[in-house]
């Protein structure tokens, strides 16, 4: 429904005030000037209304999820891009409708910029999103149209706790596919989405593929038998856009913890610093609140400089062609480890300690490995690996694999 502005009220009540002299006096004047002044609103306001059907007509919308097919209470990650022909004099926003069964919102927008926000699915079944709301202003009027022919991509939310061999029905009734494994194996499966280059070809849903037509992989919910330690490796300062998925990413996991019955510990590392960590917690307020202000940071004490023994001994054991090479490489190696002891190093203490504070089963580590240095991260692995923990290497597509690494999942 359009509004008018405070600039169109004072002319209408400027109208109403010289129609109700001109009655009294009998002025012809002020009645010309009252009925040019309605009829300037009225033209006004046929010209808003014609400049916002054009906007909503060119108006497009580009909607991305991180995952289509995920758990109820799973938080998502949306990213919208919407664009539209904007009429000389008028102002336009867009800001997107979230699914009806998810606790969010998201923020408005001017046309051309793209928006990233995160939702938590709240009911199990099939959802889509109601489109967008067109706010559109200008001098005189302002009005906030909706759109709900942009309702891609569709959601599917499994039910969470069903029992091993069991069947949920959505919120239109129609089946769900669930982890049936979950209850009885280790390991289960917190949500599915589209296969991506890099992604492990042992954890493709073949059944939710054959019905999809297109490749679908599990993502696994970590062990049940103990408390995961979250590990979160801070880069350096660069491209906004990139943190803010990768600090989504972070955060979705460590609300999937703490809804465990186990909870779990968090420990971040810059560098070769450790930066802050939380012991075993089962509070999701206290957990958020040891992430809340992360930002990129530059690494004061790059570990490069000092890799310690782990690190040392990765590159030593880095193999080679040359007969000489792999000679030169077993002394190297003889020699590192009668002086590894005489060369600690501050970064593996820390690391060292916090992973016996966890008394954690399982390391999931989380960074995007840009380049440069990684032996701060070789050598968590080592520390952890040392206590027979399963590491879960977190990271961007393509990445290399670090040593000692056990699943390398895709962000």
């Amino acid at each position: 429904m359009i509004r008018p502005t405070w600039m169109a009220g004072g002319i209408a009540v400027l109208a109403l005030v010289l129609a109700a002299v001109a009655l009294p006096l009998a002025s012809p004047a002020a009645v010309l000037a009252a009925g040019s002044l309605a009829l300037f609103l009225l033209w006004q306001g046929w010209r808003f209304e014609r400049n916002l059907a054009a906007a909503a007509a060119s108006l497009d919308v580009t909607r991305e999820v991180d995952r289509t097919i995920l758990r109820q209470g799973a938080v998502v990650a949306v990213r919208v891009k919407a664009d539209c022909a904007v009429p000389a004099g008028m102002t336009v926003r867009v800001r997107d409708l979230p699914p009806a069964v998810a606790a969010g919102d998201a923020p408005l927008s001017p046309p051309g910029e793209t928006v990233t926000y995160t939702v938590r699915l709240m009911a199990p079944g099939e959802t889509a999103f109601p489109g967008v709301v067109l706010s559109a202003s200008d001098t005189f009027f302002a009005c906030d149209l909706t759109c709900r022919r942009f309702d891609a991509p569709h959601l599917r939310v499994f039910p969470v706790g069903l029992p091993e061999a069991c069947r949920g029905i959505g919120i239109r009734g129609e089946e769900t596919e669930v982890n049936r494994k979950a209850a009885l194996t280790g390991q289960g499966t917190r949500g599915f989405r589209p296969y991506r280059t890099g992604d492990d070809l042992s954890q493709i849903d073949w059944k939710l593929t054959a019905r999809r037509d297109a490749y679908y992989v599990r993502e696994p919910a970590g062990l049940e038998g103990g408390s995961p330690l979250i590990a979160v490796d801070l880069p350096a300062p660069g491209d906004p856009a990139t943190f803010a998925r990768f600090a989504t990413t972070v955060y979705g996991a460590v609300e999937g913890a703490i809804r465990s019955r186990e909870g779990c510990s968090l420990l971040v590392v810059a560098g070769g610093e450790v930066v802050r960590f939380l012991p075993r917690t089962l509070a999701s307020h206290e957990a958020l609140a040891a992430l809340g202000g992360l930002a990129p940071l530059e690494p004061r004490a790059p570990l490069y400089r000092a890799p310690g023994p782990a690190a040392l001994a990765a590159r030593a054991r880095a193999p080679g062609n040359d007969p000489g090479e792999r000679a030169f490489r077993e002394q190297f190696g003889g020699v590192l480890s009668a002086f590894a002891a005489e060369s600690p190093s501050p970064f593996a203490a820390a690391v060292r300690a916090a992973l016996g504070r966890a008394e954690a089963e399982e390391v999931r580590l989380f960074s995007l490995l840009p380049p440069g240095d990684k032996s701060h991260l070789v050598q968590l692995t080592h520390e952890a690996k040392v206590r027979r923990m399963r590491v879960i290497l977190k990271a961007p597509a393509g990445a290399a694999p670090l040593p000692g690494v056990d699943v390398v999942e895709v962000l």
